[in-house]
């Protein structure tokens, strides 16, 4: 049983990129109450070199945020392709925007020019709000699909150990119990997480403009995926530890 002990202790470490999932370095401020004097709720007129300042600022925040995003795409193992390319593609577009927005915004001389440029960063860009938690999002669901694949395959390999224990005469009824209940788990959090991607890539910031909630329901997913991937690895676990204890002579 040691060489599946070290398989399974390798599964569970890869379930735990989706169950611990911290924070990415780049995930930016998180929304405040505070309304920002660059947006177009803001109540009061600043005067025009002072709001320039601050709207220069809010870029300077936001692009060091998408180059260290657009960093960890490249070196994710978990991504697809066709995901990393997208998000990359939509990094590449917003940082693009917001640099033509920065040379604008500091020649600009008209006043409301220059409002509607500040109101651009956010309003057109959403990087905060949108771009980079789509981009955890989807990062998030490739990588709860490729541990689904990784916990599946030592499923696999369980069910080998159980049918050899069953031979040498072992009861393994429970062990076979928590196989099933571990396969449906596996088989759950991979329907959760795959939609994932599809629902959250084409969203626009107009999209998020209009339904500030739009993100909520792939939140939801990406965390129920892990629920269940959790509760899938700590099957797996107690598999091994059925399979390892010794078996009971039977009494005469």
């Amino acid at each position: 049983m040691n060489r599946l002990r070290t398989r399974l202790t390798a599964a569970a470490l890869g379930v735990g990129l989706v169950v611990v999932a911290p924070a990415a370095a780049w995930a930016g401020p998180r929304r405040s109450g505070t309304a920002t004097p660059t947006s177009s709720s803001a109540p009061a007129r600043l005067d025009i070199e002072t709001l320039r300042t601050k709207c220069l600022a809010a870029i300077d925040v936001r692009l060091p945020a998408l180059a260290a995003a657009k960093t960890d795409l490249a070196a994710n193992p978990h991504l697809s392709a066709d995901h990393k390319a997208a998000l990359t593609a939509d990094i590449d577009g917003t940082t693009a925007r917001l640099q033509t927005l920065h040379g604008e915004i500091k020649s600009d001389t008209d006043p409301a020019t220059l409002r509607d440029h500040c109101r651009s960063i956010f309003e057109d860009n959403r990087v905060f709000a949108l771009v980079l938690p789509r981009t955890r999002l989807v990062v998030g669901a490739d990588t709860a699909t490729a541990a689904g694949a990784e916990v599946g395959d030592i499923a696999a390999k369980l069910a080998d150990a159980i049918d050899k224990a069953e031979a040498a005469g072992r009861d393994v009824t429970q062990a076979k119990a928590d196989l099933d209940a571990m396969k449906a788990q596996i088989a759950s959090g991979v329907a959760a997480a795959g939609p994932i991607p599809g629902s959250v890539l084409g969203l626009t910031p107009a999209d998020w403009n209009g339904n500030h909630d739009v993100l909520t329901p792939p939140r939801q997913e990406l965390r129920a995926a892990r629920s269940d991937l959790r509760v899938a690895r700590d099957l797996a676990v107690k598999i091994r530890n059925e399979l390892k204890a010794p078996a009971v002579s039977p009494q005469t």
